[in-house]
């Protein structure tokens, strides 16, 4: 079985020059296919810096009904690719502190099982905010766990 079988790679924001923050509401992935969805956040920076990081979830894509959903930690890399060694870090708020100059990635997981369910919540996205001393930045989801095992030409949608 192919990795692309079984994972479902979207990226909704484009990659942005000197961006300080990914915050609208197109960057919505839909979990009704996916058990787990894969937050990734890279930057490149020019220096130690901060953001505010907070997981939604909504119950209809337009983030009518949005709520933060919470998180006690994340992995990262601020090694600027020399290594690709995850550190686990436990934190509900993203603070940088890697390198000068490199790439800094930064890792977040959501669990379907997670989400407010009664309330039919099933939409969640990544917002970031006040990112500072970024060069570039890219955000993308990695769902997995699929519901329905396809072919890569069937592979279920997930972003909304």
């Amino acid at each position: 079985m192919r990795l692309t079988d079984n994972v479902v790679l979207a990226m909704p924001d484009l990659p942005a020059a000197a961006a300080t923050a990914f915050t609208v509401d197109t960057n919505v992935i839909d979990m009704s296919n996916a058990r787990k969805v894969r937050c990734i956040l890279a930057l490149t920076q020019s220096g130690a810096g901060t953001a505010t990081v907070t997981l939604k979830q909504s119950s209809d894509a337009a983030g009518a009904t949005e709520k933060a959903l919470a998180f006690t930690g994340y992995l990262k890399n601020e090694t600027g690719v020399t290594t690709d060694v995850l550190t686990a870090v436990s934190a509900s708020t993203l603070t940088t502190a890697g390198p000068t100059t490199g790439l800094n990635v930064y890792v977040f997981e959501i669990k379907a099982e997670d989400l407010d369910v009664a309330n039919d919540f099933r939409y969640v996205r990544l917002d970031v905010a006040s990112l500072s001393n970024n060069t570039a930045a890219a955000l993308w989801y990695e769902a997995y766990e699929l519901r329905h095992n396809a072919g890569a030409g069937d592979m279920p949608t997930v972003i909304a």
